[in-house]
């Protein structure tokens, strides 16, 4: 695509969190438990993994931000993400999202699958069936290539140069 559209990354954060926040992901994330057939993720409290959920993809978001805008752009989208969660309560899921963010960082082969396996570790004292590991990675992956070639393919995100100065003069 030659002409993409310029979007603040503020912008799309707020919209990408809205829709990661209603209960319309719920039926999908169950069916993904019901497809799967596995006595360890369907033993997983509802909203405890819910919140494990939205916590991956806030993760897998910011990780496409930062690999496809670079560092300002990314600054501005963790901003936007604390600070939303933070004003509706959920800063549960922003300090997840950043454990999800280490096991991520903490593989050099492949961070999504150190994602699910902290996932397992944490949810189901890595009581998952592999099958199921090897979907949820595929699940995954999957919100990446979305990312990347259709809301990245289509759109150019932009930081707000005030707001992205003032988080590096911080650090």
């Amino acid at each position: 695509m030659l002409f993409r559209t310029k979007m603040d990354v503020g912008r799309y954060c707020e919209a990408s969190l809205k829709a990661l926040l209603s209960s319309e992901r719920e039926p999908v994330w169950e069916a993904l438990r019901a497809v799967c057939e596995d006595r360890a993720l369907s033993s997983i409290e509802r909203q405890t993994y819910y919140r494990h959920l939205r916590a991956i993809y806030v993760e897998l978001v910011l990780i496409a931000i930062t690999k496809t805008f670079g560092w300002t752009v990314s600054s501005d989208a963790h901003f936007c993400v604390m600070d939303y969660l933070g004003k509706h309560g959920l800063a549960d899921i922003s300090s997840l999202a950043g454990q999800y963010g280490q096991a991520f960082g903490s593989s050099s082969l492949d961070g999504v699958t150190a994602m699910v396996s902290f996932f397992d570790r944490e949810l189901t004292q890595s009581n998952l069936s592999t099958g199921t590991a090897q979907r949820l990675v595929k699940e995954f992956y999957q919100i990446l290539r979305d990312l990347f070639d259709k809301d990245f393919k289509s759109l150019k995100l932009t930081a707000k140069t005030r707001r992205s100065a003032s988080l590096l003069s911080q650090k």
